[in-house]
């Protein structure tokens, strides 16, 4: 019989089993699927991540927390050399509490959120609020004398639109198909980042200087979108550049109402109280690190992770808890199963993701490769770590560089897998191609040449190692809890986050075993000016 199917394989390209899994991989996978769908602990650790640590903003206590609970977990299933590695942060920065109320013309409480790094009002304050939107360092003009003792409505209002009916979905053949045609890059993915991070973080500090320098009591931002969804970011975290100036932002609908009544005439005031703390005494921040040791004095090395830090605005469930969940349940999985892989395992909780995916930049400079810091001045205002992200050429490869396989990353919300971004990968393509026929079942089979961005597979693929990042169902990831408030654990979804635990086990047990490293692209060449 396997004679015949083989036979059936050369003429006919037909799938066999025989052919792409010995019986020992067959097993494997029962066991896998058998661990993740019928005995899962995925939602007992995102719960743990999310209920009972709850926001882990970068540099904070509640950071610190979670480092310190996964290392544990870690440790307690097997794994080896569980530990913390750090990068040079800043401050970190935790909420105890915030109220803001219209008192003027009528009294009414608002939804507003403090944002993240900018001081407390040291107390009830009381100002009559003033409309100065302003979007570049020209608008100053218009409002320099104005601003004294008020509280500042940055942000312009936007023209009401039809609600989207698209709050939550899941990719059908179609879009997955569209999804693998290959899409030419017209601009340099890192290039747009870069400029966008320094216009970003510049203009913050310029704007609170401003503000400042002008006396106004405290600052009000809107969302950029409305259903009274919130978020409270901002960037302004390095000790040195401490921000001066207290801040919210409010949900589109109560600041618009407040825009309105001010372009009526009307005397708009506002009481706010917002109290912070500021935590200076360590000013590095921590990735997870632990590992199940391949065989031999000096093997490769395969990795997986996701980021473990979030803003405050939730509990950082599906962003990215969800991830943090996965690739922890995976480690869990193969450890119970008595997986001995012939490579090293690694797996990585990356701190400071959402600032500049600092954690995983680190670790690839530390361990991998590093380039010569960015020269880009406009990066003073963010931790010195990105400076290497940016970084330019030569690259200075380190040992581990040539023992490096492979690293796959999650992180877009609790989707369940539906594919692979190969990075223009061809081979590795093929490869996933295999792999991914055990998991048709559970409708992941998409592979698409096309690069995504801004997760922490960035930093490998950057000097020119193996790096992907999952397709994921987006559910309603960016539509409503990206960031926002709503980011909580009754907005992850079980099934999902089973079905990737195992495809993420059996991934990292594919690479681990395999005859061969992953197949490599070119190295990264210096852009012709």
């Amino acid at each position: 019989m396997k004679r015949i199917i083989a036979c059936l394989v050369a003429v006919y390209g037909l799938h066999s089993p025989f052919i792409t899994a010995d019986d020992s991989d067959v097993d494997v996978a029962t066991k896998i699927r058998d661990e993740a769908f019928s005995h899962s602990k995925v939602m007992k650790i995102l719960g743990h991540l999310t209920d009972n640590i709850g926001p882990r903003l970068t540099g904070s206590p509640q950071l610190l927390e979670s480092n310190k609970w996964t290392r544990q977990k870690f440790s307690e299933w097997g794994l080896k050399n569980a530990h913390l590695e750090s990068f040079e942060f800043g401050r970190g920065w935790s909420l105890n509490g915030h109220q803001m109320w219209m008192t003027s013309p009528r009294k009414v409480q608002v939804n507003a959120l403090p944002i993240s790094w900018l001081p407390s009002t040291d107390g009830v304050k009381e100002a009559q609020a003033i409309y100065a939107p302003v979007s570049s360092q020209e608008d100053f003009e218009k409002y320099r004398g104005k601003l004294k003792g008020k509280i500042v409505f940055l942000d312009e209002i936007l023209q009401q639109k039809d609600p989207s009916n698209h709050v939550f979905e899941r990719y059908d053949a179609e879009a997955l198909e569209e999804m693998r045609n290959f899409e030419v890059p017209a601009d340099a993915l890192d290039d747009t980042f870069e400029k966008k991070l320094v216009k970003t973080t510049k203009f913050s500090h310029q704007l609170d200087d401003f503000l400042e320098k002008e006396n106004a009591v405290a600052v009000v931002r809107r969302p950029s979108v409305d259903g009274m969804l919130v978020f409270g970011q901002d960037y302004q975290y390095l000790t040195e550049m401490p921000a001066q100036v207290p801040g919210v932002s409010m949900v589109a609908e109560h600041y618009d109402r407040a825009v309105r009544l001010m372009e009526q005439g009307e005397n708009v005031a506002f009481s706010i109280n917002v109290d912070v703390n500021f935590h200076e005494e360590d000013t590095k921040a921590y990735s997870t690190i632990a590992e199940i040791p391949g065989k031999g004095r000096n093997p490769e090395i395969v990795m997986a992770g996701a980021h473990l830090d979030s803003w405050f605005a939730a509990d950082g469930a599906v962003d990215n808890g969800a991830g943090v969940a996965v690739v922890m349940e995976a480690a869990r999985i193969l450890k119970t199963i008595g997986f001995e892989p012939k490579r090293t395992v690694r797996f990585a909780l990356w701190g400071g993701e959402e600032q500049g995916i600092m954690g995983s930049t680190q670790y690839v400079a530390d361990h991998f490769a590093k380039r010569p810091d960015s020269t880009n001045a406009g990066l003073k205002y963010t931790a010195p770590v990105v400076k290497q992200l940016f970084g330019g050429f030569p690259i200075k490869q380190k040992p581990d560089f040539e023992l490096f396989s492979v690293y796959f990353n999650l992180d877009n919300g609790s989707g369940k897998i539906r594919g692979i971004y190969s990075e223009g990968n061809g081979a590795a393509a093929g490869i996933f191609k295999e792999w991914f026929e055990e998991f048709h079942d559970l409708g992941a089979k998409t592979i698409t040449l096309n690069k995504t961005s801004l997760t922490d597979h960035v930093p490998f693929d950057k000097v020119g190692l193996p790096a992907f990042q999952f397709i994921q169902d987006p559910l309603d990831y960016h539509s409503r809890l990206h960031h926002s408030q709503l980011d909580v654990y009754s907005h992850a979804y079980e099934k999902d986050l089973k079905q990737a635990s195992a495809i993420m086990a059996m991934f990292i047990y594919n690479a681990a075993m395999a005859e061969k490293r992953m197949p490599r692209k070119p190295l990264p060449k210096k852009p012709v000016s």
